[in-house]
């Protein structure tokens, strides 16, 4: 029978108090926690376990495949495309290594959240200043050098439609400038789950697919719009593949 209007109300109120709570209870001893050396690696294990009890109790089936292609020492840039809230989920659920996220200033606001971030090492930017963006690029190219692996959303924003947007630049001079490899990674399923701008969440399946990385070294800023196409090649043909396997009903 058919969640009537009022389920499905009573039903994303549940899953907004879960996810509120979830976030005070792994994030508040997460800021305590990232502070101890090695600096923000200690926060990893709050924020995969808050992204995974989320997802288990608000009815999100997640399955990853291509985990293998990355080797998990190694740093990275993972270009992935941005359907949803729970994107933020299920990446840090399926993404190995040690991982921080590219993420909106405004982000860093929220309490708890933003702190937890903050303390952590995510890297705040904010695209209407030209100067902090600048400044923020080169925090990113810090943190790649100093080991770490960071996901960008290139597309900059996540979709209204449930279609891919353009691919902005920023995330492939990064890779040039530090010269590692981006790691295409293509997620299916979120979309339905928590659109932008609406109240509603839904339950259902989701998956993650990682790809084979592109190599950046030895190449130039000359390439750049070549490399932002492959890139946005790879992601899309993974959201598909990614999408098959949920209409198969491999999750």
């Amino acid at each position: 029978m058919p969640m009537s209007t009022l389920g499905r109300i009573l039903r994303s109120l549940l899953s907004w108090v879960v996810i509120v709570g979830a976030t005070l209870a792994f994030g508040i001893p997460a800021i305590f926690f990232a502070f101890l050396p090695p600096r923000g690696d200690r926060y990893l294990p709050f924020a995969r376990g808050w992204a995974r009890l989320i997802l288990r109790t608000t009815g999100v089936r997640l399955t990853v495949t291509g985990t293998e292609r990355v080797a998990p020492r190694t740093a990275c840039i993972y270009f992935s495309n941005h359907e949803s809230l729970y994107d933020i989920f299920v990446l840090l659920s399926a993404l190995p290594g040690r991982i921080r996220f590219l993420a909106k200033k405004s982000l860093f606001s929220i309490p708890v959240l933003g702190w937890s971030m903050a303390a952590a090492g995510f890297v705040a930017i904010d695209r209407t200043d030209p100067r902090q963006a600048a400044a923020a690029m080169e925090k990113a190219a810090e943190r790649l050098r100093g080991g770490l692996s960071l996901v960008v959303f290139p597309e900059q924003t996540r979709t209204r439609t449930g279609e891919m947007l353009p691919f902005k630049k920023g995330g492939v001079l990064l890779a040039l400038r530090t010269g590692l490899p981006i790691v295409p990674v293509g997620i299916a399923g979120t979309f339905p789950i928590a659109q932008k701008g609406a109240f509603a969440l839904r339950s259902g399946p989701a998956a993650v697919e990682i790809g084979a990385p592109i190599p950046v070294a030895g190449r130039t800023i000359a390439d750049r719009n070549e490399i932002l196409e492959q890139s946005r090649e790879a992601v899309a043909a993974l959201r598909v593949s990614a999408a098959e396997r949920i209409a198969r009903g491999g999750l």
